[in-house]
């Protein structure tokens, strides 16, 4: 997104630009129906159990006139935490609060798949060149740390350079990129 960015011209940091407008404009010239990162692999949602490991950077892509890609990392299910449910850790801004408001969330897979005023189109699991488990398990153990401990996220969030693709694979590969930047 930043590369796309910055293509057209757009700074970073100037909110007077409605940067979503700008790149779906570019996107819709050039013929771009999906932004979908390279190392995404689309998930069917009744093959989660058997497609998702506990520490995956997941994303969901939705539809409508605005493509909008959410990232997130899959916990599955936790012992004395709503148990019978598979759960997610992202950094999202409820609409009301927008995104000035974001913080760290854990919830249902069910609730990060289904985004208000957006339609799932598509779930998916990026998957690393060099992973195991004890990563995985590490990116886990980092987001729900990371949703326990970091209380005030006010005013972290940003569209194009601190979001939630930027938060999840920070908890996958402890660099602070966006997921379709990032080397495999």
């Amino acid at each position: 997104m930043l590369l796309v960015a910055e293509v057209l011209g757009v700074k970073p940091h100037d909110e007077a630009v409605d940067a979503f407008a700008l790149i779906e404009g570019a996107m819709n010239a050039m013929d771009i129906k999906s932004m979908l990162p390279s190392l995404a692999h689309p998930v069917e949602i009744a093959e989660v159990d058997k497609e998702l490991n506990r520490g995956d950077q997941i994303l969901v892509r939705t539809a409508g006139r605005k493509e909008v890609f959410h990232h997130g990392i899959f916990i599955g299910r936790l012992p004395g935490v709503l148990e019978d449910k598979n759960l997610v850790v992202d950094f999202w801004g409820p609409p009301k609060e927008g995104k000035h408001g974001a913080r760290i969330r854990l919830r249902t897979l069910t609730e990060f798949i289904t985004m208000p005023r957006q339609r799932a189109a598509q779930l998916a699991v990026m998957r690393w060149k060099r992973d195991t488990q004890d990563l995985r398990e590490f990116t886990a153990t980092l987001a729900l740390t990371l949703h326990k401990d970091l209380k005030d996220c006010s005013g972290l969030y940003h569209l194009l350079n601190s979001n939630c693709s930027h938060f999840a694979t920070w908890c996958r590969t402890l660099r602070f990129v966006d997921g379709s930047e990032c080397p495999q």
